[in-house]
């Protein structure tokens, strides 16, 4: 019995420190470092919907039969229920399982929240003292109740931490671009900005507006608008590099923060990324790209102040100043 108890305080222990984990990555690495204090050996399966498979993102004891295998692989999954394995005498051993070390019970839990699988859950029991001693049918059930409920506890912490993702991830990012959002930006940049003010290094902030898109939209239509503007995010987002981090900051307007740039790397940076625009929309499969120019605005820390208000407005207004000049080009802040 007090082993018992000890087990499920170190349950109710394993459950916290999910509840406290960041991300995804944080918990499989709790599940590895606790779930040896319930069980001597196992696997946290995740389950990969596309391919229909089953790969360790957790493992301890024991390295497990196999890391990746195909969900049809194990009877748990196919049943959508537990499947205990004791012995000649109860169960016989998934498929995954077979050539594991050691001869002692063993169960598989399938991993469901909402009816979505998550994953699954393999442990070997923990084996009595001395070889000759057989497994109770009590403590066989007292382990698989608990593997159960350990089961359920990894389940809710992990779809909790994959909601909690996908809710900050919306928050920060543009849903036509998947670029970084205005408001992300903003706080990225502001601490950018600190970052370099303590270690005396510079920012460059690129403000790029695309040119003429409101006839664009009036001539082709709405939907070769939002194509352009989501080719464009794609292109940025492939053609930024190191700390640099591009954003969608308006309908037609795309930043670019780019850490440890000077005025003089920040112009020269922003006219690369309208060449190699350029050659991006000379491939057949952009030709919707070969109407569409920018004029950029372009400006740095210290030059055009210390705030993230500071170098936006300059380089917007750098922007202005670009469009006035017969648009498509490149314009350094006043």
């Amino acid at each position: 019995m007090a082993l018992t108890k000890r087990r499920i305080s170190k349950l109710i222990e394993l459950g916290d420190l999910l509840c406290a984990s960041f991300n995804l990555e944080e918990a499989y690495r709790m599940i590895s470092l606790e779930m040896p204090q319930l069980f001597p050996a196992g696997a946290c399966y995740r389950f990969d919907a596309a391919g229909n498979l089953l790969e360790a993102a957790a493992s301890w004891g024991e390295a497990p039969g196999k890391t990746l295998f195909s969900a049809e692989d194990c009877y748990a999954v196919r049943r959508n229920r537990p499947h205990l394995v004791a012995g000649s005498g109860k169960g016989i051993p998934c498929p995954h399982a077979q050539g594991e070390k050691g001869s002692g019970a063993s169960i598989c839990v399938p991993m469901n929240v909402y009816g979505e699988r998550l994953g699954l859950i393999h442990v070997q029991f923990p084996r009595p003292a001395g070889k000759k001693v057989s497994v109770s049918a009590r403590e066989l059930g007292a382990n698989e109740q608990l593997a159960i409920l350990a089961s359920r506890q990894i389940s809710i912490s992990l779809r909790n931490l994959q909601f909690r993702e996908q809710l900050s991830s919306q928050s920060m990012t543009d849903p036509l671009t998947g670029l970084i959002n205005r408001r992300y930006l903003e706080e990225v940049l502001s601490r950018e900005l600190k970052q370099a003010q303590r270690e005396g290094g510079p920012v460059g902030v690129v403000f790029m507006d695309i040119d003429r898109l409101g006839q664009i939209n009036q001539t082709y239509g709405i939907e070769a608008g939002e194509g352009i503007i989501k080719d464009l995010g794609r292109f940025l987002g492939e053609n930024i590099g190191g700390k640099e981090l591009a954003c969608r900051w308006g309908a037609d307007e795309f930043v670019l923060i780019l850490p440890g740039a000077s005025l003089t790397s920040a112009r020269r940076r922003a006219e690369n990324i309208r060449e190699i625009l350029k050659d991006h929309a000379g491939r057949d499969d952009h030709r919707q790209m070969r109407r569409v120019t920018l004029s950029i605005g372009v400006a740095a820390m210290p030059e055009h102040g210390e705030t993230a208000g500071d170098l936006l407005q300059s380089a917007k207004a750098a922007v202005k100043e670009a469009k006035k000049e017969g648009r498509d080009r490149v314009r350094i802040a006043d």
